[in-house]
C-alpha cells in the first residue's frame, strides 16, 4: 500500500478556496495499466539520458514532461517548478516579506514602478522611476525581473542593500525587510452623495479594506457607488463572496459545479442593499471579479458600464507537492445567480463605453491659414472636430469655418485668437489631445447615469 497526503486548495483563477487531504490506497487495475504506460515513458527517458549528445538529467526530463502534460489540457492548468510555485504562493496571499517596491522591466532595466505606502522603501524615500543597479553588491544587469525580485525578498528583519540610478547618480540605500500587506482597495468621494471604490484583486486583505471603504462612504452619507473592477484578474472565492454580501441581495451569489454533478452554492445574506451601484468593467475583468459584477447585474442592484469582460468561468485546484513544486488543475466551472455560465463570452455591460487613446499624427510643417489646402489641413480639421471646435467638413480646405475653430482653440488655450494655425497653436492642440487621452469616458458615463438616478 502506498500512502501519502497532499493539501488541495480549490480556487478561482489563481487563488485558494479551501483545502482537503487525499490518501491513495491500493492501486486499481486501471491504475496498473497507467503505471505500465509510464514504464514506457521511463524507458524513453533512460534512453535519452544515455544517448543524447549533451548532458541531461532525469529532473529536467520530468519537469519538461509535466509541463507538456498540463499544457495539453487548458490554458489555466499548469505545472510549477519549485521556484515558480513559491512565486505563485506569494502572489495569491496578498502578504509577503520584502521592501515594498513594485518593480517593472523597462528597456532592459529593472525600474521602480511604485512604492507601497508605509513600506521600508517608502520610508527610505525610494521613488517611482528609480533604476536598480545592484542588490547586495551584485549587478542586476541582464537579469530577469523575477530573479531580481527574489533577491530583494527575504525574511522579516533582515537587511538588503540596493544601489539605485537616480537621474544618473548612484544612490545606495539599506532597507530592512518587513511583512507587507497588499491593500487592493482604494476609495474616494467623487461628489456629494457619490463615492468611488476600486478593487484591484480579491486577496486575503480585500474584505477588511472594503469594510473600511464602506464605513467611510456611510460616514459621508454616500448612497450611490461606482465600483471599479476594471483589470481585476480575480482572486479568492471566499473574499469575493464576502464582498458580494455588502452589495448583492439575499440569495445565491455563485454556484460551483464539478464534473460528477456535485454542486456547491455560495450565498449573500444581505437583507436590504443600501447603495445604487454602477460597476466598471473591461476585458481585464476576470474570474472572481466577474462573479461580483455578474451577481450585481443578475440581481439588478446595479448596472455594468464599460466593455465585455474576459470570460473566465472555471475553477482550479492548486496542489503543492512534497519537493516544493506544484500544479493547478481545472476541476469545475461556476454559474451566476441567473443560472448563466460566463464561459469565454464574458459579461456584456448594460452600457457599452470604451476609453479611446488617440495618437496625434499631426506634424507642424508651417503655418496654416485661410486659403491653405492639403492633407495637413484635413488632419487639422479632424482634430479640431474631435475636440468639439467644429471645423466643418474635413475636406482639406482652410476656410472661414476652420479659421473660427482655430480661434476657439486659441481662446481656450489662452492664446491670441488670430485664426492662424501657428507653432504655439500646434503645441496647444497636442496638449488638448493628450488631455483627451487622460479622460476616463467610462467613469464619466457611470457618474452621469448615477446622477440621474
Amino acid at each position: 500500500m502506498r500512502k501519502f497526503s497532499i493539501r488541495i486548495f480549490t480556487l478561482l483563477l489563481v487563488f485558494f478556496l479551501a483545502f482537503t487531504s487525499y490518501t491513495y490506497a491500493e492501486v486499481s487495475t486501471q491504475d496498473q495499466d497507467l503505471y505500465n504506460e509510464l514504464a514506457d515513458i521511463g524507458a524513453i527517458m533512460k534512453y535519452i539520458t544515455d544517448n543524447y549528445i549533451d548532458n541531461v538529467t532525469y529532473e529536467q526530463l520530468k519537469e519538461a514532461a509535466l509541463k507538456g502534460i498540463f499544457s495539453s489540457l487548458d490554458e489555466y492548468s499548469t505545472y510549477f517548478t519549485k521556484e515558480e510555485f513559491s512565486q505563485f504562493e506569494r502572489g495569491t496571499s496578498g502578504t509577503f516579506s520584502g521592501t515594498g517596491m513594485v518593480l517593472i522591466e523597462k528597456d532592459g532595466k529593472i525600474v521602480v514602478d511604485s512604492v507601497i505606502e508605509d513600506s521600508p522603501a517608502a520610508k527610505a524615500g525610494v521613488k517611482s522611476g528609480y533604476i536598480i543597479k545592484t542588490v547586495d553588491g551584485k549587478s542586476v544587469e541582464g537579469m530577469k525581473l523575477t530573479d531580481v525580485v527574489n533577491m530583494i525578498l527575504g525574511d522579516p528583519g533582515t537587511k538588503v542593500k540596493i544601489t539605485f540610478d537616480v537621474g544618473g547618480t548612484l544612490k545606495e540605500i539599506e532597507l530592512v525587510r518587513q511583512v507587507i500587506h497588499i491593500n487592493p482597495v482604494s476609495y474616494k468621494l467623487l461628489e456629494e452623495g457619490i463615492g468611488y471604490i476600486k478593487i484591484t484583486e480579491f486577496n486575503e486583505n480585500t474584505t477588511a479594506n472594503l469594510t473600511k471603504a464602506l464605513l467611510f462612504m456611510d460616514k459621508n452619507n454616500v448612497k450611490k457607488l461606482i465600483l471599479d473592477l476594471r483589470n481585476n484578474p480575480g482572486g479568492l472565492l471566499t473574499e469575493v463572496v464576502s464582498a458580494a454580501n455588502f452589495f448583492v441581495p439575499q440569495g445565491i451569489v455563485v454556484t460551483i459545479e464539478r464534473r460528477n454533478g456535485e454542486k456547491e452554492d455560495y450565498y449573500s445574506y444581505l437583507t436590504k442593499p443600501k447603495y445604487k451601484l454602477a460597476v466598471l468593467v473591461n476585458k481585464g475583468t476576470a474570474s472572481a471579479a466577474e462573479i461580483l459584477a455578474g451577481a450585481i447585474q443578475d440581481t439588478k442592484v446595479g448596472f455594468l458600464v464599460g466593455e465585455n469582460t474576459y470570460g473566465k468561468g472555471t475553477v482550479q485546484s492548486v496542489v503543492p507537492l512534497e519537493d516544493g513544486s506544484g500544479f493547478k488543475l481545472t476541476i469545475a466551472r461556476y454559474k451566476l445567480p441567473s443560472g448563466r455560465y460566463i464561459g469565454k463570452e464574458g459579461l456584456t455591460p448594460d452600457v457599452y463605453v470604451k476609453n479611446v487613446q488617440y495618437t496625434a499624427d499631426i506634424k507642424f510643417g508651417g503655418e496654416l491659414k485661410i486659403g491653405s489646402r492639403g492633407n495637413e489641413v484635413k488632419i487639422l480639421q479632424k482634430y479640431l472636430n474631435l475636440l468639439k471646435f467644429n471645423a466643418g467638413p474635413e475636406d482639406g480646405i482652410f476656410g472661414p469655418k476652420t479659421a473660427n475653430a482655430v480661434k476657439e482653440l486659441q481662446k481656450k488655450a489662452g492664446l491670441s485668437p488670430t485664426g492662424v494655425f501657428d507653432k504655439n497653436t500646434y503645441n496647444a492642440l497636442l496638449k488638448m489631445i493628450d488631455s483627451l487621452n487622460n479622460k476616463d469616458a467610462v467613469l464619466e458615463k457611470a457618474l452621469e447615469l448615477l446622477r440621474n438616478m
